[in-house]
C-alpha cells in the first residue's frame, strides 16, 4: 500500500488479522451507500492487490470479525498490512488511500466523508441512514 497509509496504521485497531491471505475491504455489498462509496475510492484500479469483498458472499470472515469485536452491520472493515481499521477508521482509511486518485472530485468526495474533521462524529448518523436505507429497500441486516 501506499506509503501515506502504512504511516497512518498505527491508530488502528490492535486486533489480529483474521487468516484472509492478504489485504481487504469488507463491506455490504447490498447497501447502495456502501457501494457507491467503494465505487468512488477506485480502489480496485488503484490497489489491484486489495480484495474488495461484499459481505454477504463471506460469511466465515464476518464471523471471525465479529469474535475479534467488529460488527460489520456497524461499519466496513479494512485490513492494511495487518492492521484492522473498523467503521470511521476504515472510511478514514480509504479516503487516504483515495488520495492517489488524480481526479479533484474524487478526492474531495472522499475526504468530505472520511477525513473531514467532522467524519469521525457523523459516522454513527451515516450508519444509521445506511440502516434505514436497507430497510426501506426491505434487505435484511448481515447474518
Amino acid at each position: 500500500m501506499q506509503e501515506t497509509a502504512r504511516s497512518q496504521q498505527a491508530t488502528a485497531s490492535p486486533l489480529s488479522t483474521p487468516d484472509t491471505g492478504g489485504d481487504f475491504l469488507l463491506y455490504d455489498g447490498d447497501c447502495p451507500a456502501c457501494s457507491a462509496y467503494v465505487a468512488t475510492a477506485r480502489l480496485r484500479q488503484l490497489y489491484p492487490g486489495l480484495r474488495i469483498v461484499s459481505a454477504r458472499s463471506e460469511p466465515t470472515l464476518v464471523a471471525e470479525l465479529r469474535s475479534k469485536g467488529c460488527e460489520i452491520n456497524e461499519g466496513m472493515v479494512l485490513c492494511l498490512d495487518g492492521a484492522i481499521h473498523f467503521g470511521a477508521d476504515a472510511t478514514r482509511m480509504i479516503a487516504v488511500l483515495g488520495r492517489a486518485s488524480p481526479s479533484r472530485w474524487r478526492r474531495a468526495a472522499l475526504g468530505f466523508v472520511g477525513t473531514a474533521p467532522w467524519a469521525r462524529p457523523l459516522y454513527p448518523w451515516l450508519n444509521r441512514g445506511r440502516q434505514l436505507l436497507l430497510r426501506l429497500l426491505g434487505r435484511r441486516p448481515i447474518g
